[in-house]
């Protein structure tokens, strides 16, 4: 039941004719508060500790057992842990059932897994040859790696499952989008061999999805990679759990509970007793603690081969008015951006842009006073989404061809920001005769060919270039930097080390940012790690996550009050606010020291459920360790 107050298992009579089918992880319906709701079987006993008098289960749905008793542990762990309730996580636990998928017959796979070979190019880079025999001797070894660029991190992905396969246990993978797995899913096939494993994600559908689901609950394959649908996966003796680029936003699960990839993983090897490994190119705030509680050991290059794969990055400094080619005015970029690319291109090298806003103009403001233009009927900003369009609202998508200045009455407007595809049109002037592609959330592009072109994408939807971008231009880099989030930095600096990653060697990396910035130097450098030991040392001082926790709730003034005098906090709970939030609400942030996670969890939990029990109108959204604290 979704309700707080009756998050807790219930007792029923099997009856005689479902005796043999009705197996703990099988779906079940049965009789609650008059009505026929759906549930799942736990535990089969003979004696019940109730007093009074039980019905019986009503129907068995299904004799297949979809819920392992590792998943159904992790769940109750996963729920207890995000004050959530195990029905909910048991909803992005376990897909829908579907019964044609269920009834296929399937043959069994080849169980023999070819050897893994290391080389210098793969794991003996990072001298980390001892993780793979440790996984190997199905021991839980645990590592942070940070990846070096150019890195073929799903070759190395895969090898590290691969070994633990040949120690007869199974493997976990998630990453953050369609993109990645492709990319896992074909160097699993090439290291394991085909039907060794199978891709689980939520955009397969529900026959292909619930088909994937079902080879793995069944003991056909050992090896699960897919997004965070993944991370539930019923694998059979579980060795291993590996999650690649654990800062990536889309590894947070936007439904209640709203648990993150990274915590369901780590929560889910301590269990099972199983490894882990974190990889990215950059490092993130909770890794670090990670490495620092010794809870897991690091996987880090020497320098001599970090300076040997790693592009020349240089910062094109803060001066607005620094001197620029005549030939690049139009395309607004510094005179060394603009010969990076230059030179790329002339040596037939593909050059990648990232710019941080999608569309054409996504914020405009009066050309006279510069006051930001907003849309008269819902104050919303105003955008243009071509050169030949009119300005229109990004809230109410009203027009706004007679617009007016409030402040100056002025009718010109010019842009305050630029987007990605304003961005091509102008390296198009720039550079003519040479094609330039796009990548954003529009289109996203996978990869393009090793051929003498300009490629513009928004953070995140970079495609892969065959041989490696010539150059990399990170422009706009003050919209990732100035942005309201106590991740700000972070995020930008995760976001650049992925585009430079995807640079040649002797490729050039130009990031458009005072040189003198931490977050630049971490990137010349390329030392995630000193830079997020640094994050984490000043969110220590500061008493944020993940130094400390934090749970934010959400709701009208009246239930976020109702619900803070309910719980009872523990000891030296902070309460920090309220702020506003959408739709009239408020957002109270409640802080408490780490050892204190779980009884704050359990604290909010227990409030939820009494008022749910006596029937609050008026909800209250509770997430623990948001990302968006700010």
């Amino acid at each position: 039941m979704p309700l707080a107050h009756l998050d807790r298992p219930f007792d029923y009579l099997v009856p005689e004719a479902l005796d043999e089918g009705a197996e703990p992880g099988t779906r079940v319906k049965v009789r609650f508060s008059g009505q026929l709701v759906d549930g799942w079987l736990l535990e089969r006993v003979d004696e019940s500790g109730h007093e009074g008098r039980l019905a019986y289960v009503e129907k068995l749905v299904s004799p297949e057992v979809v819920l392992t008793p590792e998943v159904a542990r992790l769940a109750r762990a996963v729920a207890d842990r995000y004050a959530g309730n195990l029905a909910d996580v048991l909803r992005l636990a376990v897909p829908p059932r579907h019964a044609r998928a269920e009834q296929a017959a399937v043959a069994p796979d080849d169980p023999d897994i070819p050897d893994v070979k290391l080389d210098e190019s793969g794991w003996g880079v990072y001298g980390a040859t001892g993780f793979l025999a440790a996984l190997g001797e199905g021991r839980p070894a645990r590592a942070v790696w940070s990846a070096l660029p150019g890195e073929d991190w799903p070759a190395r992905f895969a090898e590290a499952a691969a070994a633990t396969v040949r120690a007869g246990r199974g493997a976990v993978a998630v990453v953050a989008d369609a993109r990645d797995l492709d990319r896992l899913d074909a160097a699993l096939a090439t290291v394991l061999g085909p039907g060794r494993h199978v891709a689980l994600s939520a955009a397969l559908g529900p026959a292909k999805r619930y088909r994937a689901f079902l080879a793995a609950s069944r003991g056909r394959v050992p090896v699960v990679v897919g997004t965070r649908a993944a991370m539930f996966a019923p694998v059979a003796d579980l060795g291993l759990v590996a999650l690649w680029d654990d800062g990536d936003d889309l590894h947070a699960e936007p439904r209640a509970p709203y648990p993150h990839a990274r915590e369901v993983l780590l929560t889910r090897a301590q269990l099972a007793g199983a490894g882990a490994l974190l990889g990215g190119y950059a490092r993130t705030g909770e890794a670090q603690l990670l490495l620092e509680t010794g809870w897991a050991k690091e996987i880090v290059a020497p320098r001599e081969s970090a300076r040997a794969r790693t592009p020349s990055i240089s910062p094109t400094g803060d001066d607005p008015h620094m001197a620029r080619d005549g030939a690049a005015a139009t395309a607004r970029l510094p005179s060394v951006a603009w010969e990076a690319a230059k030179s790329a291109l002339r040596g037939g090298a593909p050059v990648l842009v990232q710019v941080p806003r999608r569309g054409y103009l996504p914020s405009m403001a009066c050309a006279d006073c510069r006051t930001p233009a907003r849309c008269p009927h819902c104050s919303g900003p105003l955008a243009l989404r071509s050169s030949h369009a009119v300005p229109g609202c990004q809230w109410c998508g009203r027009v706004a061809a007679a617009y007016a200045c409030p402040s100056c009455g002025g009718r010109r407007l010019r842009a305050a920001v630029v987007g990605a595809r304003r961005t091509a049109e102008e390296l198009g002037r720039a550079f003519p005769g040479v094609p330039i592609r796009t990548s954003g959330r529009d289109e996203v592009l996978a990869d393009v060919p090793d051929e003498a072109a300009v490629v513009v994408a928004t953070p995140g939807a970079e495609p892969v270039a065959a041989g490696g971008y010539g150059a990399v231009l990170l422009l706009d880099t003050w919209a990732l930097l100035t942005r309201a989030d106590l991740r700000a930095s972070e995020e930008t600096l995760r976001r650049w080390m992925n585009a430079a990653a995807l640079a040649r060697a002797d490729g050039r990396v130009v990031v458009a940012a005072d040189g003198s910035m931490t977050t630049v130097q971490a990137l010349i450098r390329w030392d995630s790690p000193w830079y997020a030991s640094r994050e984490l040392a000043e969110r220590r001082e500061l008493g944020f996550p993940p130094a400390a926790r934090m749970a934010s709730l959400t709701g009208t003034p009246e239930a976020v009050a109702d619900l803070l005098a309910t719980a009872h906090l523990p000891e030296g709970a902070e309460l920090l606010g309220p702020v506003p939030a959408a739709q009239g609400q408020e957002r109270m942030l409640v802080r408490v020291r780490r050892a204190q996670q779980a009884a704050l969890a359990k604290a909010l939990h227990e409030a939820a459920g009494v008022r749910t029990a006596r029937k609050a109108a008026q909800p209250v959204r509770v997430q623990v360790d948001p990302l968006d604290l700010l």
